[in-house]
C-alpha cells in the first residue's frame, strides 16, 4: 500500500481525541443514527472544508490540524486507543503520565496525518451502511479506499456509542489492526525504555514505524 495511502485511511480516524465516555444509552427522542452514517457524515465534512482550499492548506499545515481537531476529533475516542494501545504497561502508568501520553499520541497522529487529507476526494471512500438496531453497543463499519490507480483497500472502522453518539477507537486496514500495531511497536520500547522516554519521542515528532510502513 502507498504510504499516502495508508495515512489518508487512518486520518479519517486515528488523529482524534475526547474525554473518556463510559457507554450510554443515546437520548430516546433523538434519531437513531447508524455508524455507517457517522463515518459517511464526517468524510462529507472534511470534503466541504477542504474542496477549493487545498492550494492555501499545502503551505499552511497549522490550518490542516485545525481542520482536523474539528472535523475529526469530535468522533474518535483517543483516550481508549491510548488505553488500548498501553496495554498492561498502563496499569502500571501514573495518572499524570497516561495524560502526557495520550496528548502526544493524538499529537502525533495529527500531525502526521492532516496532510495526507489533502490527497482525499469524494470518489475514493465507499462506506457500506449498517443496520444495527438501537441499543447496540459495538459495531462495525465496513469501508472500500480506492487508490489512484483502481486497486481497492478494504478498511474497517471499530465504533462504540457513547452519550454523544458514535465513536470510532481503531480501524484496520488491510487486515492490519491500528492500535494492534501500535501496541507491538511501543510495548517493547516502553519496556526497554521506559514510559516517559516513548512520550519524549512522541512529543519530539518521531514517526513511529507504523507510519513509515510502504508495501
Amino acid at each position: 500500500m502507498k504510504a499516502v495511502t495508508l495515512i489518508a485511511v487512518a486520518a479519517l480516524a486515528g488523529p482524534l481525541m475526547l474525554a473518556p465516555a463510559a457507554y450510554a444509552a443515546p437520548s430516546q427522542t433523538a434519531a437513531f443514527e447508524q455508524p455507517s452514517q457517522m463515518i459517511q457524515s464526517v468524510a462529507n465534512e472534511m470534503l466541504q472544508a477542504l474542496n477549493g482550499h487545498r492550494a492555501e492548506l499545502r503551505g499552511h499545515p497549522e490550518k490542516i490540524e485545525a481542520i482536523v481537531n474539528k472535523y475529526l476529533v469530535p468522533h474518535f475516542d483517543a483516550q481508549l486507543a491510548a488505553d488500548l494501545v498501553l496495554g498492561r504497561y498502563g496499569r502500571k502508568a501514573t495518572a499524570e503520565q497516561k495524560e502526557r501520553f495520550i496528548q502526544a499520541f493524538k499529537d502525533s497522529m495529527v500531525k502526521n496525518y492532516g496532510a495526507a487529507l489533502l490527497e482525499f476526494h469524494s470518489n475514493m471512500l465507499t462506506v457500506y451502511p449498517t443496520h444495527v438496531k438501537p441499543g447496540t453497543k459495538v459495531a462495525t463499519v465496513r469501508t472500500v479506499f480506492k487508490r489512484s490507480n483502481g486497486a481497492t483497500i478494504p478498511v474497517l472502522f471499530y465504533v462504540y456509542m457513547t452519550p454523544s453518539g458514535w465513536q470510532a477507537f481503531d480501524l484496520n486496514v488491510e487486515g492490519i489492526s491500528y492500535v494492534t500495531s501500535y501496541r507491538a511497536e511501543l510495548g517493547p520500547q516502553i519496556q526497554q525504555h521506559g514510559l516517559d522516554a516513548v512520550i519524549q519521542r512522541l512529543q519530539a515528532g518521531e514517526k513511529p514505524a507504523a507510519l513509515k510502513k510502504q508495501p
